[in-house]
């Protein structure tokens, strides 16, 4: 079992009912750390320089971060945090700042991860045949104004596959942040959704 931990968190979070977002390595909010981007860690028994951290991320970021206890950490593995040290003080300050290239990859990935959740979702909650019918007219409407092509079938499809998957870990490690109403709690349940429904369609 791991030791304890705190970690830093938004005290007010777009989403109080969704999964605890922390501070990575990488400056930003996650849920999840990877090998890449580690939750920032402090141990138990450094409360205060963890409060402190918390006070200088507060006033460089412009919003309340607070200290979250180990009981607010259920479920983070040794593997995806990192301890603090100094070497992660302009974590505290804001986000590393990704490539041009690497920003517009992401803004692409993110705006697809949404528009295809919100087709899952709505085609999931389609009640017959006809109302799905319906949700396959407005999807395919909707991917060529914004993508240039694309349907129901092609929405699952991302999500369920590699692009799918990716973008959703992007999301979770904090690479990018949700771009329209849905939560990231929604957001991974309209993945689900996807990667059932394609087993569903896979030859037996």
């Amino acid at each position: 079992m791991p030791p304890p931990y705190l970690f830093l968190c938004l005290a007010d979070p777009p989403s109080p009912d969704g999964p605890a977002r922390r501070l990575n390595a990488a400056g930003r909010w996650a849920v999840q750390g990877s090998a890449r981007s580690p939750l920032l860690a402090w141990p138990a028994t450094a409360a205060p320089a963890a409060q402190a951290a918390a006070e200088r991320a507060s006033a460089a970021r412009g919003c309340v971060v607070a200290v979250r206890a180990p009981a607010d950490a259920d479920g983070v593995e040794e593997r995806e945090i990192q301890r603090f040290g100094e070497a992660f003080e302009a974590a505290l300050l804001g986000p590393t700042a990704h490539s041009a290239a690497k920003a517009r990859r992401l803004r692409t990935e993110a705006e697809k991860l949404d528009a295809f959740c919100l087709i899952v979702r709505a085609a999931s909650a389609a009640p017959d045949q006809q109302a799905f019918a319906q949700v396959g007219r407005a999807a395919a409407k909707a991917l060529r104004a914004k993508f240039g092509g694309g349907s129901i079938t092609s929405a699952f499809a991302w999500l369920a596959g590699p692009a799918g998957q990716e973008a959703l870990e992007s999301l979770l490690t904090g690479e990018i942040e949700p771009t329209g109403a849905l939560s990231i709690a929604q957001i991974a349940e309209a993945a689900r959704l996807a990667r059932e429904a394609e087993q569903l369609r896979e030859p037996r």
